[in-house]
């Protein structure tokens, strides 16, 4: 057992010694009664909810120069491959309205169709099928006119105004509000989709802003979901007579904007604990389906609104807004 008691004992002073020279950490410069290094501050954000309101367009585009000519290419075309008109499937020989369509028929060359201008798919020229370079025979309130003319029914959707053409009663893809340029009417643009801008009264008085339309938003409440912040918040800015609904309840984007001008320029001493360093606004899409916006009695300080296109809004916001927004409007 001595043996063993010896090994253990030699053991045991070897660690003690290993022990006493491990050398000890390096002491830092600074004393402990010098401060140590402050922690960075935090940016200070406050998240808002904002709303982009449509109204989707009412009727069909404006159709493009080479769709009209490809459009009336096609029914050329299917002119010459389908089967004759049979006149008298449709009409009854000798009488007035079968004379009448042959006199109108005549007057277009020859042709049963009335949207295909002067051109007959049962003669020698009927491969000459193309519109030329400035042909009007292709718009669509061309043929529209047309019809209406020969039908000889336009004064029917006049109404009780004398001054109006017959020929393009009841025709217009342009409105009294697109004439007057009235940019608070819904009823304008009607191939378009208008999104719904609010601009702020100016912080200064006499001092006007052009640059500061944007879409309505406002603070998020405690324990309030974005959606909920947006519905409050387009109620309290537009008022309640909008009949809109909110396509999702999660953003289609957001744009972070940095302090205001007025805050910068203040000094540090004088910045408080509830300025902000940047807010982001995330924005909720919906639509609107009856009603119209009114600013009179908001809560938010707003001046007027507009329903504007795409490109109308671009010339409207400022740059920095225009490039955090462009995204999320549609084109047509």
């Amino acid at each position: 057992m001595a043996p063993k008691s010896r090994g253990t004992a030699l053991l045991f002073d070897a660690f003690t010694t290993a022990q006493t020279t491990v050398e000890s950490p390096p002491i830092s410069n600074l004393s402990p009664n010098e401060p140590g290094a402050s922690p960075a501050p935090q940016p200070r954000i406050v998240v808002k909810a904002g709303v982009v309101v449509s109204r989707p367009p009412l009727i069909t585009p404006d159709p493009h120069p080479f769709d009209t000519a490809f459009y009336l290419y096609q029914k050329r075309l299917n002119e010459r491959l389908v089967l004759p008109f049979t006149q008298y499937f449709h009409y009854k020989r000798g009488t007035p309205a079968f004379e009448h369509w042959r006199t109108k028929r005549r007057e277009r060359g020859g042709i049963a169709a009335r949207d295909l201008g002067k051109y007959n798919a049962y003669t020698k020229e009927s491969w000459n099928d193309e519109v030329l370079m400035g042909d009007e025979s292709a718009q669509p309130q061309k043929i529209v006119e047309q019809l209406v003319e020969e039908e000889g029914r336009g004064s029917e959707f006049v109404g009780e105004d004398a001054g109006a053409d017959p020929k393009l009663a009841g025709l217009k893809r342009a409105t009294e509000a697109d004439v007057r340029s009235d940019e608070t009417n819904l009823e304008r643009s009607l191939g378009r989709t208008l999104y719904l801008l609010v601009r702020p009264k100016s912080q200064k008085e006499g001092v006007s802003s052009p640059t500061s339309w944007r879409f309505p938003s406002g603070d998020v409440q405690e324990k309030e979901g974005l959606k909920e912040a947006a519905q409050r918040v387009l109620g309290s800015s537009c008022g309640v007579n909008m009949n809109t609904w909110f396509v999702a309840s999660h953003p289609i984007g957001h744009c972070v904007e940095s302090a205001s001008e007025e805050q910068e320029s203040k000094p540090t001493d004088q910045i408080q604990s509830s300025d902000v360093d940047s807010e982001k606004t995330f924005f909720m899409k919906a639509r609107i389906f009856a009603g119209q916006a009114d600013v009179k009695d908001n809560t938010h300080g707003l001046e007027e609104f507009k329903w504007l296109s795409k490109e109308e809004v671009e010339k409207h916001v400022t740059p920095e807004y225009w490039t955090s927004i462009k995204n999320m409007l549609v084109e047509q």
